[in-house]
């Protein structure tokens, strides 16, 4: 049976409504050097199904800081829709039939944004991997501030109590999000909602959006380990779904394949 999400903090009650019967959404992704993962593919097919807009990028924008890129390549399209998901490229949609409008930020909200697992060593009090905005006045704002707060004095006011600090978009958008009175009414859910990790997908939890986080090997590991698991290709759609877009599919040998891939990967990280 597949559970809602979890809602950790919501600073306003009121049931959810539309800014207008349909509003547009627009999904937006990407890297730069460009991503070795396929979600990029995973999430084209996803939003051709539900008819959300797709861009991808992987352009560089001269941030000096690289956690920066996602809010220049936001800015470039937060005029084009009502509503703007960011998802990372290192994240996956797993429920392809299930929608993002269960997400929209509540009336007057900006923003819907996930906690990282708590049950991790390192978690952080939002996880700036995926987030819904809503592309009023104040969203445009808040993704403009991100990138002009100062990191340094982010990181003397920051607590444990906030988790681990990335110095990088994460940090700033907590920083706002509990400083500063424009973005005081947002909507934080669990992890469960957008943001579960490759341990609760191997578990059998139900999951949305897979996100892979940590060093680059531990990324590469578990990638390698679900699609072992689901027995799928890179783009970890499934079956039916691959042979709509013409994708390979994985040879019948794939999990011995994959397996010694991962054995391969675990060798030179150790």
């Amino acid at each position: 049976m597949e559970c809602g999400p979890t809602v950790l903090e919501s600073k306003m009650q009121s049931p959810h409504s539309q800014d207008a019967a349909s509003p547009s959404i627009g999904v937006v992704s990407g890297r730069y050097p460009a991503s070795e993962f396929e979600g990029f593919v995973n999430h084209k097919a996803y939003c051709s199904r539900h008819d959300y807009t797709y861009i991808y990028c992987n352009w560089p924008t001269g941030a000096a800081n690289r956690y920066m890129n996602k809010l220049e390549y936001i800015r470039a399209y937060y005029h084009l829709f009502d509503y703007l998901f960011w998802i990372d490229d290192d994240a996956f949609f797993m429920r392809p039939e299930q929608g993002l409008e269960a997400f929209l930020p509540k009336p007057g909200q900006f923003l819907s944004i996930c906690s990282s697992p708590t049950s991790k060593p390192i978690h952080t009090y939002v996880s700036s991997g995926q987030f819904m905005l809503r592309c009023n006045d104040t969203g445009r704002a808040f993704i403009d501030a991100v990138t002009t707060v100062d990191l340094d004095h982010v990181r003397t006011w920051w607590t444990d109590a906030l988790g681990y600090f990335t110095n990088g978009d994460q940090d700033s958008i907590v920083y706002l999000l509990k400083q500063d009175d424009r973005f005081a009414n947002y909507w934080r859910l669990g992890y469960e909602a957008f943001n579960s990790r490759a341990e609760n997908l191997l578990a059998g939890d139900p999951v949305f959006v897979l996100h892979f986080t940590g060093t680059l090997p531990t990324k590469r590991r578990d990638y390698a380990s679900v699609q072992q698991h689901l027995r799928r290709g890179p783009s970890l759609l499934d079956p039916d779904e691959a042979r709509r877009w013409q994708l390979a599919q994985p040879p019948p040998n794939w999990p011995r394949r994959i397996g010694r891939s991962l054995r391969n990967i675990l060798r030179r990280a150790r």
